[in-house]
């Protein structure tokens, strides 16, 4: 008999890698208010500056990332975080490849939209 999965309850590693962009991917959870992204960028991987309505933060785990937002460059490594406000321009590239956490609030409906196409969300 097969083991019933928590309703509440996911491991990392088993949700599916969900490409973003020809090298960037992630594994999303969504709950009705705020959708966590654990992004995987490679090495030498660049990420394209953009902007969206949800406030955003991105927590680097591991590697290192040259980040921007807003009018600020800087560099982010394991341990830093960034909050970026509604609509403001980020974006940036990584040397090394970095694994990190993006909390998005309230959830991103075109990150939604591509879970639901991956099979992801209802």
């Amino acid at each position: 008999m097969a083991e019933k999965k928590p309703k509440y309850y996911y491991r990392i590693a088993d949700v599916p890698l969900v490409p973003l962009t020809d090298k960037v991917g992630t594994r999303f959870i969504a709950g009705q208010n705020i959708l966590c992204s654990f992004i995987e960028q490679p090495p030498g991987a660049t990420f394209p500056i953009h902007s969206h309505p949800a406030e955003q933060i991105l927590v680097i785990l591991e590697g290192s990332e040259e980040h921007v937002c807003g009018d600020e460059k800087f560099t982010m490594k394991a341990g830093d975080v960034c909050v970026h406000p509604p609509n403001v321009p980020h974006g940036g590239g990584t040397p090394t490849g970095f694994k990190g956490i993006d909390i998005f609030a309230p959830p991103r409906e075109d990150y939604l939209a591509l879970m639901k196409k991956h099979g992801l969300a209802e």
